[in-house]
């Protein structure tokens, strides 16, 4: 697991961190996380932007690799950050908001008690239902990225090990119901794209969250299924808010810069001085 950290505040950020998540084949270096990265640094947070198995320019040294649900690394992560910050805020992008927000409730008796909150955007949060959105024509540019830039991974993947034909078969696929199933599924241990959605998909363990969390996905975020606006559960929730605006698209929320930063950075800094727990 690579973490990457911003240079500045080391001194003036002891207590308090901040720990951003990419979405699908995003890294550290996308400007996205960068530009949430800055806003977090100008406000006197110590910034770590998490690298998800694989991400950061290498192989990771695992046969598997990163998954929607993989926390595991997260967890590691977590329990080391909290033996150094007293404090420590997560921000979560697409893919990478899905694993923070499933990790928050899967099982809460592991969560640090130095992990204060969570802001998690344009999330997928019912993996299934998303796949069969990516299906639509509207979508098919963006599928057809995401497998291209997925089987490249696999090409460096079999180069590491040879017994595993990792891209075989992989550039023709159109859909995650095709990729999940011959790939995701198996090499993490999953009998079938259909039961990887399943454990995976973080609706089903946000009730059980406990700190304060906040979910913003757009209403016109091309990606996402009715079922990843949880309404009710945010209605009924002590801890876990859903924002639903209007326009954002998927990771794509506009407004012009004030204050140094737009406006989703801004929400997820007001959100989390909001819930008044840190200092």
């Amino acid at each position: 697991m690579d973490v990457d950290w911003t240079t500045e505040n080391g001194d003036k950020a002891q207590k308090r961190c901040c720990l951003i998540l990419h979405g699908l084949e995003g890294h550290s270096r996308a400007p996205y996380v960068k530009a949430m990265a800055l806003a977090f640094m100008k406000a006197s947070y110590a910034v770590g932007a998490l690298n998800l198995r694989g991400c950061s320019g290498e192989p990771n040294r695992l046969k598997r690799f990163y998954h929607s649900g993989d926390t595991e690394g997260l967890a590691h992560i977590l329990e080391s950050l909290s033996d150094r910050y007293e404090d420590i805020y997560l921000v979560g992008f697409s893919l990478g908001g899905n694993t923070a927000l499933k990790y928050l409730g899967e099982d809460v008796s592991r969560v640090p008690d130095a992990v204060r909150g969570a802001v998690a955007l344009s999330v997928p949060c019912d993996l299934g239902s998303v796949a069969d959105r990516l299906v639509e024509k509207s979508n098919a540019f963006y599928m057809k990225r995401f497998i291209k830039l997925l089987c490249a991974k696999l090409a460096e993947k079999e180069k590491c090990y040879p017994e595993y034909r990792y891209e075989a078969g992989c550039r023709p696929m159109r859909s995650f119901h095709e990729f999940d199933e011959v790939y995701t599924a198996p090499l993490n241990g999953f009998p079938s794209a259909e039961d990887y959605w399943s454990q995976c998909s973080c609706v089903r363990y946000l009730e059980a969250i406990d700190r304060p969390t906040l979910l913003i996905n757009a209403r016109n975020d091309p990606f996402l299924s009715d079922a990843c606006f949880p309404e009710r559960i945010a209605r009924d929730h002590s801890y876990f808010h859903l924002e639903i605006p209007d326009t954002g698209g998927h990771c794509g929320f506009p407004g012009r810069k004030r204050e140094g930063a737009y406006w989703h950075a801004r929400r997820a800094l007001d959100f989390l001085k909001s819930c008044g727990v840190y200092k």
